[in-house]
């Protein structure tokens, strides 16, 4: 028996684009090439059919080797709006196998848990040990008060400063935008003061959320969540800066949110070109290399959840949730399958909770870091995307940064142009919906909720994460 390893691609000719491409006119018999087989996304990149080379320079992303018990953060989004119901919800989640929780503030309660007093805080995370289960604020509104009331539960608690985790969820200008509002004169103070608060009492906390997952959600493109992403970081790195910050310290202290669908090969590639992103901002104002590495959260996305077939949602998330995992996600929060509908019941929450566990402990994909590294497709569409979403950032930077853009409307206009490209393909039968436009059950069964949104009556132009004007099938039918 022969040692020698061979070769059993070495005796045939190393195949190229053009080779492969006679041989598939050939099999397609006169049919147009590009009509049948190429494919792009919403931004014009192409996808496909096949690749023989990738980028150079492109490889692994920088994500660190994997817990073999916890790969990501598993976290929850608490949505009730009394205290007693969401302490009720966050305790349940935490002993189902949630291991951070998110909590979605709102000042009037409609939209989420309405706490805004430090005793209703401190009522709604009552029970739960804020050194093993970090706590990260997702405040609709009043984001400055609700990170002083954290701040100041954290320190009537107790707590370890030193070594405690969560996140204040700062990002006033993606609020800004979403509420369809001017930035106040002094919200950029205000954020600088918190800053130097939290850093000097708390320096392990993500102080600013980069939250780029609400252009997505508000109908733009992969390119423009990217773009998003990269002006935001800058944004909060200058704020921080101005407090006094360090780069280092600066770019550990943002966590970016991007949001990941059923596209799972898109959404890898998106996450993957993430990082790359954030590395060369951080690396731009003088940030360390393990200090470039980005804290990423991806959030299952909201705009493709149906509301008039709640069940089929079920698909939707643990495709959603498989791309975020093997697109390297640091910490995934996963939508309750009714969420297009309103606050979810135990079962809505416990589905949820449930799919990190059969990601983690079933499919095993947490086992492997960057699964996608050395695949042609991803790394050839993580340079595309990198780099395209980079030529839109400097743009945005030309016009005067992310506060501008968004003030004047350019940026609105932008996605709101690619929302508008994204429904007419939907709506011609170019792009297919299963469940929704493609073989939707006739009599879908209703799934139960704890009370439906109400309508959210958003200025034009803003952008929304709660209830979507591009709610697809609202769209369409």
């Amino acid at each position: 028996m022969t040692e020698t390893i061979r070769d059993f691609a070495g005796d045939f000719p190393a195949q190229t684009a053009a080779s492969w491409r006679v041989l598939a006119e050939k099999a397609l018999r006169g049919t147009d090439f590009e009509t049948a087989v190429d494919r792009h996304t919403i931004d014009g990149l192409k996808r496909g059919p096949v690749f023989f080379d990738r980028p150079a320079g492109t490889g692994a992303v920088d994500a660190l080797p994997r817990d073999a018990n916890l790969p990501w953060g598993m976290r929850q989004s608490i949505v009730e709006a009394s205290p007693d119901e969401a302490n009720a919800a966050a305790l349940d989640d935490l002993i189902g196998g949630v291991s951070e929780l998110d909590l979605r503030l709102q000042s009037t309660g409609q939209f989420g848990l309405k706490a805004n007093e430090i005793d209703l805080l401190d009522a709604a995370l009552k029970g739960v040990d804020l050194s093993l289960a970090p706590v990260y604020l997702d405040s609709l509104d009043g984001q400055g008060h609700h990170a002083h009331l954290l701040l100041t539960l954290f320190a009537r608690r107790r707590l370890d400063g030193e070594h405690l985790q969560g996140g204040l969820g700062l990002s006033p200008i993606e609020r800004a935008a979403r509420q369809g509002i001017a930035l106040d004169d002094q919200c950029f103070p205000k954020a600088r003061a918190l800053t130097e608060l939290a850093q000097a009492a708390f320096p392990q906390l993500k102080i600013f959320r980069a939250d780029a997952a609400l252009a997505f959600e508000a109908g733009g493109s992969e390119v423009q969540e990217l773009a998003v992403l990269a002006a935001s970081s800058a944004a909060y790195m200058r704020v921080m800066l101005e407090a006094g910050l360090s780069a280092d310290a600066a770019a550990q202290a943002i966590e970016a949110r991007l949001a990941a669908d059923t596209d799972i090969h898109l959404t890898i590639a998106k996450l993957r070109a993430a990082r790359r992103i954030f590395a060369r901002i951080a690396q731009s104002f003088g940030a360390s290399e393990a200090a470039q590495r980005l804290s990423l959260q991806v959030t299952t996305s909201g705009r493709m959840m149906s509301a008039k077939d709640a069940w089929t949602n079920m698909i939707r998330t643990a495709c959603a949730g498989f791309a975020a995992a093997a697109g390297g996600a640091d910490t995934i929060t996963i939508r309750p399958f009714t969420d297009a509908i309103g606050r979810p019941t135990g079962l809505g929450r416990r589905v949820a909770r449930n799919l990190h566990i059969l990601l983690a402990e079933e499919s095993h994909i947490g086992k492997v870091t960057d699964p996608a590294a050395g695949s042609y497709l991803h790394e050839t569409l993580s340079d595309e995307l990198a780099q395209s979403a980079w030529a839109m950032f400097q743009e945005i930077e030309r016009r005067g940064g992310l506060v501008e853009t968004f003030a004047n409307g350019w940026l609105q206009g932008e996605i709101a142009t690619v929302r508008d490209k994204r429904l007419q393909q939907i709506t011609s039968g170019d792009d297919v919906i299963l469940g929704v436009t493609q073989h939707p059950d006739p009599h879908p069964k209703p799934a139960e909720t704890n009370g439906v949104w109400p309508v959210l009556n958003a200025p034009d132009g803003a952008l929304t994460a709660i209830r979507l004007a591009t709610r697809f099938e609202g769209a369409t039918s």
